[in-house]
C-alpha cells in the first residue's frame, strides 16, 4: 500500500508543477481542439510488486483496450478501460524442485486523464483508473512443497485503482507506465505501448 501512496504523491507533484506553469503561460488553455472520440489498443509487460512467500517473480504481460472521450477545448479526457494481466511467482523446494503459480486479473475501470501540450507532437499525460477486477491465482504444478496436491484455482472479485503517467507521440502512439493496486498477491507495475485510432487534432 505504501508504494501506491508514493506513486500517487509523485503524480500529484508533477500535476502541481504543470498546473503552476500553465497558470503563468496559459499552455494548457492554448490546447488545440481535438476529435471527440479515440480508441487505444495495446499491450506490454507486467511485474508484481513483491514476492510474498515465493522465491522469485517472473515478468508477465498485459493487454488493453480503452475508449476515451476528449473535452475538445479542455486538456482532459474520460473513458473506459478493459485489460488483462498475468505473471508468475515461483519457489524451489529442498529437493531443488521448482513450483510455479500464475496470477491473473481482468480489470474494468473508468479512467480520467490530464493532457499537457496536447497540440504538440509529444503530449505528456497523467491519469487514474478506478474500477473492479476478477482475479485468478492458479497453480501451474500439481504439488506444493508439502507434496500435497493442489487442484483448486482461487478466484475473487476485487477493487482496483490505477495511477499512471506517460506520453503520446504524434497523436497515435501512446506509452504508459502504471501501478495497479488490487491486493498484495495481484498488485503490479506495468509498462504498455498502444496504438490510438481517432483522436488527434481537429482541423
Amino acid at each position: 500500500m505504501r508504494r501506491l501512496y508514493i506513486f500517487i504523491l509523485l503524480i500529484l507533484g508533477v500535476v502541481g508543477g504543470q498546473a503552476s506553469s500553465a497558470s503563468n503561460n496559459r499552455t494548457i488553455k492554448a490546447s488545440a481542439p481535438v476529435k471527440a472520440l479515440e480508441v487505444e489498443l495495446g499491450g506490454g509487460i507486467a511485474s508484481p510488486t513483491n514476492r510474498l512467500e515465493f522465491d522469485k517473480n517472473k515478468v508477465g504481460y498485459n493487454l488493453l483496450a480503452e475508449v476515451r472521450c476528449n473535452f475538445r477545448r479542455r486538456p482532459f479526457d474520460i473513458g473506459l478501460r478493459v485489460d488483462g494481466n498475468t505473471f508468475n511467482r515461483q519457489w524451489a523446494s529442498d529437493q531443488n524442485q521448482e513450483y510455479s503459480f500464475k496470477f491473473s486479473s481482468i480489470n474494468m475501470m473508468a479512467v480520467f486523464n490530464l493532457n499537457i501540450n496536447r497540440k504538440g507532437a509529444v503530449s505528456p499525460f497523467i491519469g487514474v483508473g478506478i474500477g473492479g477486477a476478477l482475479t485468478s491465482n492458479e497453480p501451474l504444478t500439481l504439488q506444493a512443497i508439502t507434496n500435497q496436491p493442489i487442484k483448486q484455482t482461487v478466484k475473487a472479485a476485487e477493487f482496483c485503482v490505477m495511477p499512471r503517467i506517460g506520453f503520446e507521440l504524434f497523436h497515435h502512439v501512446r506509452l504508459t507506465f502504471f501501478y495497479k493496486y488490487l491486493k498484495d498477491a495481484n498488485s503490479h507495475f506495468g509498462l504498455s505501448a498502444g496504438v490510438v485510432f481517432g483522436g488527434g487534432r481537429k482541423y
